[in-house]
């Protein structure tokens, strides 16, 4: 996830964007609402942690802009403000807050609970009545509808991860094994897809050696997955955070690694990086081994 800071005391930019990189996420920060409008538009977050607070209060200010702009802005927003002053809650961005002083893990939580409202209940599934009066439900596309089937391997070189969501959701839905490896935390990435049966493989994201070792642990967890299948496939759900990290070099020849592997069956890879980081030689060496998959290139 990117997640964008506003804040203009520079000691709590850096605490929490460490915190930030720490959970895996990319950050970056601002000190002034013009300063976010403009990261806004060329970083794209993800998430906004805005402290209220900032610049004599005048922090609440950057909720106004987003709405009122053309186009509005929707990016969801957690606030951080004192204890002893009211977040606001009239905005449709905000969706959490952080009271001052605050712990690392709440910071954390903030921003698990607000990806993609992956921590929203799961609704039980409606009676045949109330099914009825909705009206008909589109049907989820199939595979091959969607271009793709069992087998092969498909890379997607896409700045969003929606794509490659709505691709893991249709294997799910087909019964097939899946495996995510992500740099998020299990409990999330279970809750996103609704589904309590994927394995979930956590890759460390850490600087230095530690994020060397995440990748080897990651192509080793892979293979052992993919042995234990009986149709396995196994997606990655947020690579360019890893490669944030580890570096390019690193982390493709990760996937490359894990693509290229003798397994002994048939199995399908999923891999989705934003087209801006790769040199067209990057993409080659990807299409060398995984097919092409982008139904709206960018």
């Amino acid at each position: 996830m990117r997640v964008l800071i506003v804040d203009d005391n520079a000691a709590l930019r850096e605490v929490l964007t460490e915190v930030v990189s720490g959970a895996g996420h990319s950050a970056v920060a601002a000190s002034t609402v013009d300063g976010a409008l403009s990261l806004v538009a060329s970083f794209r977050p993800d998430l906004i942690l805005l402290d209220t607070d900032a610049n004599d209060g005048r922090g609440s200010e950057l909720l106004d802009r987003m709405q009122g702009g053309s186009p509005q802005i929707s990016t969801p927003v957690v606030t951080i403000s004192g204890r002893n002053r009211q977040a606001p809650r009239d905005s449709p961005a905000v969706v959490g807050s952080i009271g001052k002083p605050f712990a690392s893990q709440e910071v954390i939580d903030a921003i698990e609970g607000a990806a993609g409202g992956e921590d929203a209940p799961e609704e039980p599934p409606a009676a045949e009545a109330d099914r009825h009066e909705a009206g008909p439900v589109a049907p989820r596309e199939t595979l091959a509808q969607k271009g793709v089937s069992f087998g092969s391997s498909y890379v997607m070189f896409r700045s969003s991860p929606n794509e490659i969501h709505d691709l893991i959701s249709a294997f799910g839905s087909e019964g097939y094994d899946l495996l995510v490896v992500t740099t998020r935390r299990k409990k999330t990435v279970r809750k996103r897809f609704r589904n309590r049966d994927m394995s979930v493989l956590t890759v460390s994201a850490g600087r230095g050696s530690a994020g060397i070792y995440g990748l080897g642990g990651m192509i080793d967890g892979v293979g052992e997955f993919v042995r234990g299948a009986a149709r396995p496939v196994v997606a990655f759900d947020d690579m360019d955070k890893v490669m944030d990290r580890n570096g390019m070099n690193s982390t493709l020849t990760a996937i490359h690694q894990v693509v290229t592997g003798e397994y002994g069956r048939s199995h399908t890879f999923i891999v989705s990086l934003d087209p801006k980081r790769m040199t067209r030689k990057d993409r080659e060496i990807l299409l060398n081994h995984m097919v092409g998959h982008d139904p709206m290139e960018e």
